[in-house]
Formats: C-alpha cells, sequence, structure tokens
C-alpha cells in the first residue's frame, strides 16, 4: 500500500508539473502566433469555420456547461464545492485559481489587443453576443483553473469528467461565434497556470487533497 501510495504522488505531481509547463506552451505560443501576425491564419479560420458552422441544436446542449467558465457560474461551483466537501482548501484552492484565471485573461486581453471573430471574418454565427477583446477566452480559462484544482481530489471517473466540462467550455466560446480557436487555446493553457498554482499555493499538491482532509 506504501509503495503504491509513493508511484501515486510522484505520478499527479509529475502530471501537475507537466500541467504547468504545458499551460505556459499553450499561452505563450498562442499569444506569439496573435502578436506576429494580426491576421487571423488560415488554419485557425478553417478550424473555426468547422466548429461554427455545426448545426443550431447543439446550442441549447452546451449553453448551460459554458457557464461554468463564467464568473457566476464559477462563484457557483465554488459555494457547491465548499457545501459538498466542507473543505476550505480546497474551496479556496477553487477561488483563488478561477478567481486568478478571469482577472488575469483580462490583463492579457488588454496587452494581446485581438479583436472577436465577428469583426475579423465574415459570415460568422454569433450565438452569444459579447463585448470586448477576443484573446484569449476568459470562459476558457476559468473553466481550466477550476479542473486543474479539482481532477487531482476526485475519484478518476469524475476527474475525467471536470476535464471534460472543461474542454466543452472552450468549445462553446468558439462555436457560439465569442472566440476563435488561438484564444481558447490561450485561455486553457491561462487556466492550467492559475488552477495548478493556486492548488499548491493551498498545499493540494501531490495526491490533492491529504488522506484525512479528503470529504
Amino acid at each position: 500500500m506504501g509503495l503504491m501510495r509513493v508511484r501515486r504522488r510522484r505520478g499527479v505531481q509529475t502530471a501537475e508539473v507537466v500541467a504547468v509547463i504545458g499551460g505556459a506552451v499553450l499561452l505563450i505560443a498562442s499569444w506569439i502566433v496573435v502578436a506576429v501576425d494580426r491576421r487571423v491564419p488560415q488554419w485557425e479560420q478553417r478550424v473555426f469555420r468547422d466548429i461554427n458552422d455545426l448545426a443550431g441544436w447543439l446550442w441549447p446542449v452546451v449553453r448551460v456547461p459554458m457557464q461554468a467558465g463564467s464568473l457566476v457560474g464559477s462563484l457557483v461551483i465554488v459555494a457547491a464545492i465548499w457545501a459538498i466537501s466542507r473543505n476550505g482548501r480546497l474551496a479556496a484552492a477553487a477561488l483563488l485559481g478561477s478567481q486568478a484565471a478571469y482577472w488575469s485573461s483580462k490583463a492579457v486581453k488588454s496587452l494581446a489587443d485581438r479583436a472577436r471573430p465577428e469583426v475579423l471574418l465574415h459570415g460568422v454565427h454569433v450565438r452569444e453576443h459579447a463585448n470586448g477583446l477576443g484573446f484569449l477566452s476568459g470562459h476558457t480559462a476559468v473553466a481550466f483553473s477550476l479542473a486543474a484544482v479539482l481532477a487531482p481530489s476526485l475519484p478518476r471517473p469524475w476527474g475525467a469528467v471536470v476535464w471534460v466540462i472543461a474542454c466543452v467550455v472552450a468549445f462553446a466560446r468558439v462555436y457560439a461565434g465569442a472566440r476563435l480557436p488561438l484564444d481558447v487555446v490561450g485561455g486553457a493553457g491561462l487556466g492550467l497556470l492559475c488552477g495548478t498554482l493556486a492548488a499548491w499555493a493551498l498545499g493540494l499538491g501531490g495526491e490533492g487533497l491529504p488522506p484525512h482532509d479528503r470529504a
């Protein structure tokens, strides 16, 4: 049992280091592409069209889970975490990570200064009107930060569900016509950074919650 625990601790810590490095790479690489060429690359346009042109019946399906990436939605999730787990550190890490992702995304937007799809492209299906700049996606950043905090502390099937929801949020932002693909890639990178660093700051590294703190 002890050997299994050590192996799992090392495995999860490795995954967290990968999340930090991977998040930084996604954020920086997408930012460089956006900064170097102010136009939307052809490949990004194709990916955007493939998603944005999907059938309209998908919108009611993805619209509700997409709210997990909103400011209000993230606060509801944090409150639910506290109500269900009664673990202050887990709830605090989720709050810290999601708030860091939300507010830092606004700073990145002002620096990158990239418009939204409806300004840069023609014939966009705008299913949700949004103001402001495009790069990067705050919804995606918040969703991935919550996933990075919660997944290591949940049983494996539920941890996978959390990541799926984060991916649905990213997909929904492009499908809604609110973001371009690189916008959500950058948001995912920022979210991984904020969530993992928040978990570390609150002592939730390694196996997630210490055994005596798990709900």
